[in-house]
């Protein structure tokens, strides 16, 4: 996510979409909680909780990933249609969870000790939501809105951002 910011920062210089102040809010408020933790663990344990902030992080990498997902799938329903997106992105997507939730398993069944399928909380939550989501946007592209070519526009009122064709 980092990542992907920066490029819009750099190549997009946020001149033709800036962040909605909702998403300034989210990344403040995520790096001010990310400081709170630190400095709390510092004060009360007197030193940094490592294993907990890293809880912390994987608890805010699967929120992003959610925010990730949850829009594309609801604009997908919005226009009846994927076009505008490849396909083969969301099946290597769907590999990387599914390999993903192999591994877990597989750790677990070597050592034989099941209870760390849940001792990798993030792990098996980013795998599930990973696998979900794109199973649904499978269906989406090849089952619900396969015979479209085109997406069929929204209404000006419920367009949230101008197209960036020109870009």
């Amino acid at each position: 996510a980092t990542v992907t910011l920066s490029q819009i920062g750099i190549y997009d210089t946020f001149t033709a979409r800036p962040p909605s102040r909702r998403v300034l809010a989210i990344i403040l408020s995520t790096i001010l909680f990310c400081i709170g933790y630190v400095c709390f663990t510092w004060v009360v344990k007197g030193g940094i909780d490592f294993l907990g902030f890293l809880y912390v992080l994987g608890t805010i990498k699967v929120g992003v990933t959610i925010g990730k997902y949850v829009p594309q799938a609801l604009l997908n329903k919005s226009r009846q249609s994927t076009v505008g997106w490849n396909v083969l992105n969301v099946i290597l997507d769907l590999t990387g969870g599914v390999l993903s939730f192999i591994q877990l398993v597989g750790d677990c069944a070597c050592l034989g000790d099941w209870s760390g399928l849940f001792g990798n909380p993030t792990k098996l939550f980013l795998s599930m939501i990973t696998i979900f989501f794109d199973l649904v946007f499978l269906i989406q592209h090849y089952f619900l809105y396969a015979d479209k070519d085109s997406y069929s526009q929204l209404p000006l009122d419920a367009q949230q951002q101008p197209s960036m064709e020109a870009a």
